[in-house]
């Protein structure tokens, strides 16, 4: 089972804003489940898309699955400040484990999800640090807009939620 914990470490110890998204906000929100990788969204400033890649080099991110496609489907560098401002979505591997970074996410209508998400996300002590996790409306509107099974059946626990 994956543990989030090392790439939540590595991204504060980096000074990386961010709001967390996906199965771990899901735990956050009182529904714990296994998750296969940490999903983040981060503030889109310059400095903070410089600070991402150079800690996305330094943990060794890889595009998941990169030798299964050609190099035109993953057209951008996530190391590559420049690129990452472009506003894709990367689906990472690094030394510390699976990492999707979302820039745009289904469910939040906004240029830049994070601006939209930080407006109500919670902020919550983890180790020597603090993080920022998506609002429980947010996570709602998030996991209805995918649709997938995984996220219906959040959706159906977290229905019961009052965070």
């Amino acid at each position: 089972m994956f543990e989030p914990d090392d790439l939540l470490v590595a991204l504060t110890a980096a000074n990386v804003e961010f709001v967390v998204i996906g199965g771990v906000a899901v735990g956050v929100h009182g529904f714990v489940r296994a998750t296969k990788d940490l999903d983040i969204v981060p503030d889109p400033s310059p400095e903070n898309l410089t600070r991402l890649a150079q800690l996305l080099e330094k943990i060794d991110a890889q595009h998941v699955g990169i030798e299964d496609f050609s190099p035109e489907e993953f057209p951008y560098d996530p190391t590559d400040p420049a690129q990452l401002a472009e506003g894709a979505n990367f689906r990472l591997v690094t030394s510390h484990g699976p990492l999707d970074i979302m820039q745009w996410v289904s469910g939040v209508e906004a240029d830049h999800a994070y601006t939209e998400l930080a407006k109500q996300a919670l902020t919550i002590r983890f180790r020597e640090a603090e993080i920022r996790v998506c609002g429980i409306e947010h996570l709602r509107a998030m996991k209805k807009a995918a649709g997938r099974e995984q996220d219906l059946t959040d959706l159906g626990e977290l229905s019961s939620a009052k965070c």
